[in-house]
């Protein structure tokens, strides 16, 4: 069973665009991750803030691509964040909406 992890980041003034150009150019790297199934953006340039969702195959799993990623961008976080990522973790439920919901 997967788990959905929720990531909310919210920029400092001005850092917007800069975090947006990262998030894009590192996105390979969380893609090439163990255990990565999925991830989905949104952003508000409105409001500084960007949510991720992301599907897992396990907890355990984000929290190891999770300590590489703080490793490999921590300083990027520093210069452009307000604060760390918040994270929430949820069992992802399959409610079969593919395929063959359509027929």
């Amino acid at each position: 069973m997967s788990i959905t992890m929720h990531i909310t980041i919210t920029t400092k003034e001005g850092c917007f665009d800069d975090f947006h150009a990262l998030a894009k150019e590192e996105l390979a790297f969380t893609r090439d991750s163990t255990g990565c199934i999925s991830i989905q953006t949104s952003s508000s340039r409105e409001t500084n803030t960007f949510k991720f969702s992301e599907v897992w195959d396990s907890e355990d799993d984000f929290n190891t691509y999770f300590a590489k990623r703080v490793e490999r961008s921590g300083e990027d976080f520093a210069r452009l964040l307000v604060g760390p990522p918040e994270k929430e973790c949820f069992q992802t439920d399959d409610w079969g909406y593919g395929k063959e919901w359509q027929k």
